[in-house]
């Protein structure tokens, strides 16, 4: 019996890690900063370590452990008080009951029309949207580090998502 428990145990931690940037992206659109990001990361790893026997195989694995990372960015929000920078706990809570996860190959092609269409932007545009989104700055950090206005991180950050969300329909709308 422990052999099973124990090869159970492996595979759900191999699921894990198979669908690790889904989860990381899950957490990382409830919690933007990038170090509390991994934080929460490695405690849904945790969690879902302690609770392996609970998943049932053939169920979807990206779900179960989203919602275990639902409730530990909650539990990360309450402990640094306030969520900072971040969303409102009843936001995520609408967030993630109104939003179905995607599938992997769908995620997947959005992922490389987001890249595809990331690659479109001026070099200053992408220089702005990494600082916020891959770094998670805020508009006065940037324009801070870029000897900018914060109303023009804003208005390029705007244009930018503008033209990302069209070019990633586009390209998705696109056959082949």
């Amino acid at each position: 019996m422990q052999d099973e428990a124990l090869s159970h145990r492996e595979r759900v931690h191999a699921l894990f890690l198979q669908h690790s940037s889904e989860i990381r992206g899950f957490i990382l659109s409830l919690l933007p900063n990038m170090p509390r990001t991994d934080d929460v990361f490695q405690e849904t790893f945790l969690t879902v370590s302690r609770k392996a026997d609970d998943y049932a195989h053939g169920t979807n694995f990206v779900a179960w452990v989203c919602r275990i990372a639902r409730y530990k960015v909650l539990e990360d929000c309450r402990k640094h008080g306030r969520c900072a920078q971040t969303l409102a706990p009843e936001v995520i809570d609408a967030i993630c009951a109104s939003q179905p996860l995607l599938d992997s190959e769908h995620q997947y092609e959005r992922l490389i029309a987001l890249k595809s269409c990331i690659s479109k932007l001026s070099p200053h545009t992408q220089r702005v949207v990494e600082l916020r989104y891959a770094q998670a700055h805020q508009a006065g950090e940037i324009a801070q580090r870029l000897g900018w206005s914060v109303d023009s991180v804003y208005v390029i950050l705007s244009r930018a998502r503008n033209i990302l969300e069209q070019c990633i329909r586009s390209q998705l709308q696109s056959p082949g």
